[in-house]
């Protein structure tokens, strides 16, 4: 099932901790943090199963089955589809058929007859192909037709002139940009006045020092920044905690689908990681995710990242892709963490070729982040007194913001499919002018009739000026699809996050210290006992206690600094990682998503202002 979870599983070695066993003893994907009826990787709102393929895609599935396709079919979806996303517009597909000299009618019925939907899949596109042969030939244009040469493995190639493909948008010049109107003084809200205090309202007694920059809170705790001074001096109060201007320097990684690998019971998907780190991309299997997710969980319980996007048994192609883009939003997030992204683990995971080979030539170390860092005076003294009650009012936020967070997700996504769905329908417009403009070439009176002429040439305007809408349209609805929506859900997924985090902190913060002071008081009592009894071998067992005594008191002072870190840790990461991008990142999408619709309308309008033009000598007698 979709959120079904996965199997326990622990890891052995030694640990620092003095209890003879790891604080963080569960698998951290044991427990699906998605289990409370939300399904952040669809559309839909709560978990459903894959469902079985029915429909188009099903017949033509029958109808090429295993036929060898002829290399022209490669050739022209290579030309529209250049980086293999499986699919392709309506509007591409049309602009490879007209290419076959075919009369527009035909090509409409083509269009029609293989999809009614936005986009086209490679399977749609190569039976569209078939029917072009067959309708060049003077054949039946039927998908029974296609089928019926597909089971004798003679699929018919078509004649299409690629080198005279029509360019899309991006190779046709720009129209002429309108005049703007002079308008009054356009009326904008009053900026707020942000102020340097920091938004946490920490402690005043503690100023940043003058000059340092706020990018100490990167560095591991206890350790120096580039000025000498202890790491979170000077981001304990002011500042971001991170360098200036950081949301442009964000690393970025790509995630793209490789292909199915194995057998039919033991089938995987294999991946692309490109990044900033590689010249070349490597290839990963979710299985080699998931255990470097397992090892960041363990090493880096009290850090804020989103978990993985979980598995499925036979998911279908759009759950993959789901999937994959949850990936990369989750890679993305764990190399701009200001601890995570140094991480060694995390680095072979990104560079090396081999991941599955290395992991069996290097140990790996599941070690708490707290067992080997410390916090130093300053930075403990920078944690607020009440940080439990700033803890408690982000506590309290977070379910709404999850609940809201994706009801914008779902909206903004429907938006998008309807803004797609548009573009394919102006795509099938303007082929059906096409035919229009075929049908009536010739004027009923049989001489040159001016008047028809001048509004089928009117018509034929039209029809140029809808592929272009069209195009405009499709471009910007990928657009939409690809970098705003995704940045909506890294949003919601940041607070998927912190509410991952609050559970394991509740969990794994537990420590034994009361219970080693009670110990140690009936171990004192007992010590002082025998010392004062003086009994056979009386010395010995006075050494043997008073180990234990000094062993408990040791894993005391353990556990009492692991609290400071665990507090410095949850500050660090709800006052620099959590405040920061939640504000930050929201800002720069708004801000992209502004600017992108201000000049996909002004494309438009010019659009619409250049069909006004080229129609205002449209006769009427």
């Amino acid at each position: 099932m979709f959120n079904a979870p996965r199997p326990a599983q622990r890891y052995t070695g030694s640990t620092s901790n003095g209890l003879g066993g790891s604080f963080v003893d569960d698998n951290p994907l044991s427990n699906s943090v998605f289990d409370d009826g939300l399904d952040p990787w669809s559309a839909a709102p709560s978990p459903t199963p894959t469902p079985a393929p029915q429909g188009q895609p099903s017949v033509f599935s029958a109808v090429i089955a295993d036929a060898t396709v002829p290399s022209i079919y490669h050739r022209a979806y290579a030309a529209v589809d250049p980086s293999s996303v499986g699919e392709t517009s309506v509007n591409a597909l049309s602009r490879v058929l007209n290419t076959s000299a075919l009369p527009a009618s035909t090509v409409e019925r083509i269009v029609n007859l293989v999809s009614s939907k936005p986009r086209v899949s490679k399977l749609e596109f190569f039976v569209a192909l078939a029917l072009v042969a067959l309708a060049q030939a003077g054949k039946d244009v039927s998908i029974e037709q296609v089928a019926a040469l597909s089971s004798q493995n003679t699929l018919p190639e078509p004649a299409l002139d690629l080198d005279r493909l029509q360019p899309t948008l991006s190779a046709i010049p720009p129209t002429a940009p309108l005049a703007r109107r002079s308008t009054a003084q356009t009326i904008r809200a009053p900026l707020p006045a942000y102020s340097s205090d920091d938004p946490w309202n920490a402690n005043p007694r503690y100023p940043a020092a003058q000059g340092v920059s706020g990018g100490g809170g990167a560095a591991p705790f206890g350790s120096s920044g580039a000025d000498g001074l202890p790491n979170g001096a000077a981001s304990s109060l002011a500042g971001t905690g991170l360098p200036n201007e950081w949301w442009k320097k964000q690393e970025t990684i790509k995630v793209s689908i490789l292909g199915q690998q194995g057998f039919i019971l033991n089938r995987y998907t294999v991946y692309e990681v490109a990044s900033d780190r590689k010249p070349h991309p490597v290839s990963r299997r979710y299985s080699e995710f998931a255990f470097l997710w397992d090892v960041l969980t363990r090493r880096y319980p009290f850090r804020l990242f989103p978990a993985l996007p979980p598995k499925r048994l036979g998911a279908d192609e759009q759950f993959l892709e789901q999937r994959r883009r949850g990936l990369a939003r989750s890679l993305n997030f764990v190399v701009n963490h200001p601890i995570i992204k140094e991480d060694g683990v995390l680095n072979t995971f990104l560079t090396e070729p081999s991941f599955e080979a290395w992991r069996k030539q290097h140990p790996v170390s599941v070690e708490e982040e707290s067992a080997s860092k410390r916090v130093d005076r300053i930075e403990e003294m920078t944690i607020p007194s009440d940080l439990e009650d700033k803890l408690a009012v982000v506590r309290g936020k977070i379910s709404p913001l999850i609940e809201q967070w994706q009801r914008i997700c779902i909206l903004a996504e429907r938006i998008i499919k309807r803004r797609e769905a548009a573009a394919g329908d102006l795509a099938r417009l303007t082929n059906t002018l096409r035919a229009v403009i075929e049908v009536t070439e010739a004027c009923w009176r049989g001489d040159d009739c001016e008047l028809s002429n001048g509004v089928r040439a009117g018509l034929g305007q039209v029809a140029a000026h809808s592929q272009r809408h069209s195009e405009i349209a499709e471009i910007r609805s990928r657009s939409l699809q690809d970098t705003t929506l995704e940045s909506l859900k890294a949003q919601r997924d940041l607070y998927l996050a912190t509410r991952d985090l609050f559970i394991r902190h509740d969990r794994l913060s537990i420590d034994q210290v009361e219970r080693l002071k009670k110990r140690i008081e009936t171990t004192s009592v007992k010590l002082d006992g025998i010392r004062a009894a003086q009994k056979e071998n009386w010395q010995e067992q006075v050494e043997n206690l008073t180990a234990m005594i000094e062993k408990d008191q040791a894993t005391i002072a353990a556990q009492l600094s692991r609290r400071v870190f665990i507090r410095a840790c949850m500050w660090h990461e709800l006052r620099v990682v959590l405040h920061n991008r939640e504000n930050a990142l929201l800002t720069q999408s708004v801000k992209k998503f502004a600017r992108e619709e201000h000049e996909y309308a002004e494309s438009v309008a010019n659009n619409w202002e250049s069909l006004s033009e080229a129609v205002e000598g449209m006769p009427f007698e």
